[in-house]
C-alpha cells in the first residue's frame, strides 16, 4: 500500500534522518544493492523504487466554475505599463528575486536605490508607472518628508498602487508595533506554521482560495498584521494562537495611497504566488497572462545513451500509463519523442527489447528529429547536415514513426544559438521545420531572461528547465538529495516555471523514465500540487499552434537580440570551427545622436585622433551603419562584425540610435561595456532644424505645411507623425531612462551641443580625457571656416569641411515659434535639469534659458 504524507511532509522528513524511522531503513537497504546499475550493463533491473505521491487537503480536481476574475475599467488607467522598484542595493538577493520575476512574466520596470532624488515620475500627461514595488517598507516609512510626499502624491493622482515589502527588525524588542502613519498594529517575528488564501479579496487569481498551506520552512521571523477597519486580508497566517494578515491590502482610507503590504520577503513560493498576483491587481491586470499554461514535455535521445542507463519494455508500458492518466488531467496531452536512429537497439538485450517495443507503441506519441547519430550541428557544413538528417527522415519512415510536426531539436542545443545557418538551412530543406527550441538564448542562466525570437524563418521557442538531466536516473543519486527534488516540485524552480511562463516547453531524458522513473514521479505531483493550490488551467498544444501563440502574445521578441558569442564560455563551446573569437573588433565607443545635433561633425573630429578608428561606410544609409533597431540588424551579427577593423580604440555613430526603442537593449546585449556619447542641443533649435532638413529633402508632408508652427498644431495624419519626429528627439530624459534600463549613468557621456558647435577643440579635448583616450590637442586639426559658418578639419594644410547638407543655411526662428516650442519641451526640460543636477553635470545655457522664458 503506498504511503501517503500530508502536504509538505516530505520536505520535513528528508530534512532530518531521525524521521525515516522504519520506512526510511528499508529505503537505505534497498538503495545499497542498486548502485551498481548504472556502471555494469549487465547488472539485473530492480523494481522502480516507490516515492509518495502530494496528497491535497481539499479537491484537488474542482473546477472553479463560478470564479470570475476582477474586472478592471480602462478609463481608470493614467500610467504606462511600467513598474517602479525601489530597493536598498540592486545587488541583494531580494532585489534580484523581484527582477527575475519581472523579467520573467516580460513586464517593463525601472529599478533604482533609496536615493535622495527621486526619479521622473510623470511624463506629459500620463504616469510613467503604474505600481511602486518597495523592497523595504522601513526605507518607504523614513523616506525624507517631501520625496514620501511627492511619491504619495504620485500614486493618489494616477492611480498607481505601492506594493512593500515589511520584514521583521531582528533586534527591535517590541514585538507588537504601531506601523507608522497609519492605524495598522502588527506582529513582528513570528513563526507562521499555515496559511490561507483569502476567498472574499479580489487580489489572488492564480492562488486558490481556501486551500490550507502548511509552511515547509521555519523561519521566525514573519510579519503579521492586525485586522483593521480599512484593510483587507489577502494572505492569512497562523502562529501558535495568533492569527493575523500575512498579506494585508490598505485601501487607502487613511491617506488615499492604495497598498499591498508583504509581512515577509517573497522567497517562499506561498508569498511569490501573492505577490504575481498583487501586481497583477495593482497594474489593473496588465501584469502577468491569463490562468492558461501550456505545457509540452520532450523526451529527448530516444535510442541514445550508454548500456545500462536505457529504457526497457516495463518502462515503456509505464509511459503509456501515465501519459493516459496525464491526458486526464491534460485534454489532449502527447509525449514528443526525440530520436536519433543510428542508436537503435544498441543497448543491452532488455533495453533493445524496450526500444523495439517503443517502436511498436510509436503512434501513440509524437515524433521529432533529432540528428541521426546525435550529432553537433556547429561542428559540420550544409552538406554532412542534410545527410544525416535524411538518414534519420529515412529510419522514420521505415519505422512507420508519426512525426506530424515541422518540430525539431539540436542536440546540446548546438547551432540554434549562437545560430549556425547550415542547421538552419538543412532543417528547412530536409523536414520543412518552422519551429524548434533553446535554453540558450539569450543565455542558459538566469532562466527568468529566456526569449523567443525568428531566424531564417525558424521560429525558436524558450526552453524551461525541469531539473532532470541525463544522470537523473535514481532517487537517492538526485543532485543535492531528495529535499532538493521535492523543493524543486512544491514550489520551487519546476513549479515558478509554470506560474512565470504561459508555454513551458520541458526537455526530459529517456533515462529519465528508466530505472526510478522520476520524470514519472516529477510531473505527476507537479500538476498534483498546481491543481491543488492554483486556478491555473493546464493544457497542452502541439509546438506550431505553441510558436504561433507565443510571438502573438510576444511580438516584440520577433527579431532576436545578438550577443557576444565569445563571452559566454558555453556558447564558445557550440560556436562554428571557423568562427575565431581572437579576431572579433567591435565599437568601445558609440555616438547615439540625437540627430541633427552635431553628431556628423562629432564622429569626424574624432576620427582624426591617431589611436581611433570607425566602422566601413554602408551605402544604404548615410554612410552610417544604423545596425541596432535598423533593418540591417536582420543581416546578423557576422554583418555587423566585418565592418570594424582592430584599433585600441574604436566607435560607431549612428544618430538614429537615440529615440530608438529597440537600440538600448541590442546595444547592452553585444557591447554592454561600450561608452554611450549623447549631444544635448537646444531641443527647440534641433525640432526646428528637422523640419527644415525634411523641408530641404522634399518631404511631401513639409512642403505641404510649410512651416513648423502648422505641424505643431497637427492631431492626425501624416502631420502629426511629421511632429513626432520633429519633437520626439528633443524628449532627452524620456529617452536616456530607457538607456538607464540597460547602462549604468557611469557609461553615458553627455556633451553640450551647443559648446560643441562654438568651441568644438575644447569640447574634444575634454572628451579624449573622459574616454580616457592618449593625449592629443585638437587646436592643431580643427579650423572655422568663415564661408561655411562651421568648424572644419585640418590636413596637410587643407581644410576639409562635410558636404552640403552639414549646417544648412535657413531663416532664423521666430520669436512665437520659439515660445511654443519651449512650452512643449518645458516639461521634458525640467526633467533633464534634475538629471543633471543629480549627476552633478553642469546645465547648458539654453538649457537655463529656455526654463527662465517659461
Amino acid at each position: 500500500m503506498p504511503l501517503s504524507f500530508a502536504p509538505y511532509a516530505p520536505h520535513r522528513i528528508f530534512r532530518s534522518f531521525r524521521l525515516l524511522i522504519g520506512v526510511g531503513l528499508c529505503f537505505t537497504l534497498l538503495l545499497v544493492f542498486r548502485l551498481g546499475d548504472q556502471s555494469d550493463p549487465g547488472a539485473p533491473r530492480f523494481p522502480p523504487q516507490q516515492l509518495p505521491d502530494f496528497i491535497c487537503p481539499c479537491n484537488e480536481t474542482k473546477d472553479d466554475e463560478n470564479y470570475e476574475p476582477t474586472a478592471f475599467a480602462s478609463d481608470e488607467i493614467f500610467t504606462e505599463s511600467k513598474a517602479l522598484v525601489l530597493v536598498e542595493s540592486i545587488y541583494s538577493r531580494h532585489s534580484k528575486i523581484i527582477t527575475q520575476i519581472l523579467n520573467a512574466s516580460k513586464y517593463p520596470y525601472k529599478m533604482e536605490v533609496f536615493a535622495k532624488n527621486l526619479p521622473l515620475l510623470t511624463t506629459l500627461e500620463r504616469g510613467r508607472f503604474s505600481t511602486v514595488i518597495i523592497e523595504s517598507y522601513h526605507k518607504y516609512l523614513n523616506m525624507p518628508r517631501w520625496n514620501r510626499q511627492i511619491l504619495d502624491k504620485y500614486c493618489r493622482e494616477y492611480n498607481a498602487t505601492i506594493v512593500g515589502i515589511l520584514t521583521s527588525r531582528p533586534n527591535d524588542t517590541f514585538k507588537r508595533a504601531k506601523l507608522k502613519g497609519s492605524s495598522l498594529s502588527i506582529w513582528q517575528n513570528q513563526q507562521a506554521t499555515s496559511f490561507t488564501f483569502s476567498p472574499s479579496s479580489p487580489i489572488p487569481y492564480i492562488a486558490r482560495p481556501s486551500v490550507p498551506i502548511n509552511n515547509p520552512a521555519e523561519e521566525a521571523d514573519w510579519v503579521l498584521f492586525e485586522e483593521s477597519a480599512g484593510y483587507e486580508t489577502v494572505l492569512e497566517g497562523e502562529a501558535g494562537h495568533r492569527r493575523g494578515a500575512a498579506v494585508i491590502r490598505d485601501l487607502g482610507n487613511d491617506d488615499g495611497v492604495r497598498r499591498i503590504l508583504f509581512g515577509h520577503n517573497i522567497t517562499s513560493w506561498v508569498t511569490r504566488m501573492a505577490f504575481l498576483d498583487s501586481l497583477r491587481f495593482a497594474t489593473q491586470g496588465r501584469f502577468g497572462f491569463p490562468l492558461e499554461r501550456w505545457i509540452q514535455v520532450d523526451i529527448d535521445d530516444i535510442f541514445v545513451g550508454a548500456k545500462g542507463t536505457r529504457i526497457v519494455a516495463e518502462d515503456v508500458d509505464a509511459l503509456i500509463e501515465f501519459q493516459d492518466w496525464m491526458r486526464s488531467e491534460i485534454s489532449n496531452f502527447t509525449f514528443m519523442l526525440g530520436y536519433s536512429g543510428s542508436y537503435f537497439r544498441n543497448g543491452n538485450d532488455d533495453e533493445d527489447l524496450g526500444d523495439e517495443k517503443l517502436i511498436e507503441n510509436g503512434a501513440k506519441f509524437h515524433w521529432f528529429c533529432h540528428m541521426w547519430r546525435h550529432n553537433h550541428a556547429h561542428d559540420y557544413n550544409y552538406t554532412y547536415l542534410e545527410s544525416v538528417m535524411s538518414q534519420n527522415k529515412q529510419f522514420a519512415e521505415t519505422m512507420k514513426l508519426p512525426v506530424p510536426f515541422p518540430y525539431s531539436i539540436s542536440p546540446q542545443h548546438a547551432g540554434v544559438f549562437p545560430a549556425h545557418a547550415p542547421l538552419y538551412d538543412a532543417w528547412k530543406k530536409i523536414w520543412n521545420v518552422s519551429v524548434t527550441a533553446t535554453e540558450e538564448y539569450p543565455h542558459l542562466r538566469p532562466p527568468s531572461d529566456r526569449r523567443g525570437f525568428i531566424h531564417k524563418g525558424i521560429k525558436v521557442l524558450p526552453r524551461q528547465t525541469c531539473g532532470l538531466y541525463t544522470h537523473t536516473q535514481f532517487f537517492h543519486t538526485y543532485p543535492d538529495g531528495l529535499a532538493k527534488l521535492f523543493a524543486n516540485v512544491y514550489g520551487g524552480e519546476l513549479f515558478s516555471s509554470v506560474l512565470l511562463n504561459p508555454i513551458s516547453i520541458f526537455m526530459t531524458h529517456q533515462q529519465n523514465f528508466a530505472h526510478d522513473r522520476l520524470a514519472l514521479w516529477v510531473f505527476r505531483n507537479l500538476v498534483k500540487f498546481l491543481k491543488c493550490h492554483t486556478r491555473l488551467k493546464l493544457r497542452w498544444a502541439d509546438p506550431i499552434t505553441s510558436a504561433d501563440r507565443y510571438f502573438a502574445m510576444f511580438p516584440q521578441e520577433v527579431m532576436p537580440v545578438w550577443s557576444h558569442p565569445c563571452v559566454d564560455p558555453r556558447h564558445k563551446t557550440i560556436l562554428p570551427p571557423a568562427f575565431n573569437c581572437s579576431n572579433i573588433t567591435l565599437p568601445n565607443i558609440l555616438i547615439v545622436g540625437p540627430q541633427k545635433t552635431g553628431s556628423s561633425a562629432l564622429g569626424n573630429f574624432l576620427s582624426l585622433h591617431p589611436d581611433v578608428s570607425s566602422n566601413v561606410p554602408v551605402s544604404d544609409s548615410f554612410e552610417e551603419l544604423q545596425f541596432f533597431g535598423g533593418h540591417h540588424y536582420g543581416n546578423g551579427l557576422e554583418w555587423y562584425i566585418d565592418k570594424f577593423s582592430p584599433s585600441q580604440f574604436v566607435f560607431e555613430k549612428s544618430a538614429t540610435y537615440f529615440d530608438n526603442a529597440l537600440a538600448p537593449r541590442q546595444v547592452a546585449a553585444l557591447i554592454p561595456n561600450t561608452k554611450i556619447i549623447v549631444i544635448l542641443y537646444d531641443p527647440a533649435l534641433r525640432a526646428y532644424s528637422w523640419f527644415q532638413h525634411m523641408l530641404a529633402h522634399r518631404d511631401p508632408t513639409a512642403v505641404e505645411a510649410q512651416n513648423l508652427d502648422v505641424v505643431l498644431d497637427a492631431t492626425v495624419g501624416p502631420m502629426k507623425k511629421l511632429r513626432s519626429r520633429c519633437v520626439s528627439g528633443g524628449r532627452y530624459v524620456h529617452h536616456i531612462d530607457r538607456w538607464l534600463d540597460f547602462f549604468p549613468a557611469s557609461q553615458l557621456l553627455f556633451i553640450d551641443g551647443e559648446n560643441f558647435k562654438e568651441r568644438p577643440p575644447e569640447i574634444m579635448n575634454k572628451l579624449i580625457l573622459d574616454l580616457a583616450m592618449p593625449a592629443f590637442d585638437y587646436r592643431t586639426v580643427l579650423r572655422f571656416s568663415p564661408s561655411k559658418g562651421y568648424w572644419c578639419t585640418l590636413t596637410q594644410g587643407k581644410t576639409k569641411c562635410l558636404g552640403k547638407s552639414k549646417g544648412r543655411h535657413y531663416a532664423p526662428m521666430s520669436d512665437v515659434l520659439r515660445q511654443k516650442l519651449n512650452g512643449i519641451f518645458h516639461a521634458d526640460n525640467l526633467a533633464l535639469q534634475k538629471l543633471l543636477q543629480k549627476w552633478h553635470i553642469p546645465q547648458p545655457a539654453w538649457l537655463r534659458a529656455a526654463l527662465d522664458a517659461q
